[in-house]
């Protein structure tokens, strides 16, 4: 009895700090690089992002996306950037600020509008 106490338990109380995969759109307004492996952040100006990323920045990481997905969402953001389109990102936005990484597991990382 005890362990179906516990099991129903850690399930009305298991939170996860992170949100589902959503994307998040706004324009760069900044685009940093962060070493040789092709890593970089931008700074986008979407509400959300402002609000629970710390210091209101998305990090694309080589290490966890792939240096082929990372050289292809930099360009992407590149592009948007010059254009002064609205660009997007797929994030697993937290609940409290915290550092923003573009999600490694969704299908597109990031797009253009």
């Amino acid at each position: 009895m005890n362990r179906y106490l516990l099991f129903l338990l850690l399930i009305a109380f298991n939170t996860n700090v992170y949100s589902d995969n959503h994307w998040y759109w706004g324009e760069i307004s900044r685009i940093s690089t962060l070493g040789d492996d092709g890593s970089f952040e931008i700074y986008l100006d979407n509400q959300d992002i402002v609000s629970r990323c710390l210091y209101d920045r998305v990090y694309f990481k080589a290490s966890d996306m792939g240096l082929e997905r990372t050289k292809a969402a930099l360009s992407m953001a590149l592009s948007a950037f010059v254009a002064g389109k609205s660009w997007g990102v797929v994030i697993d936005l937290p609940e409290t600020e915290q550092a923003c990484y573009a999600s490694p597991t969704a299908s597109q990382g990031a797009g253009i509008k």
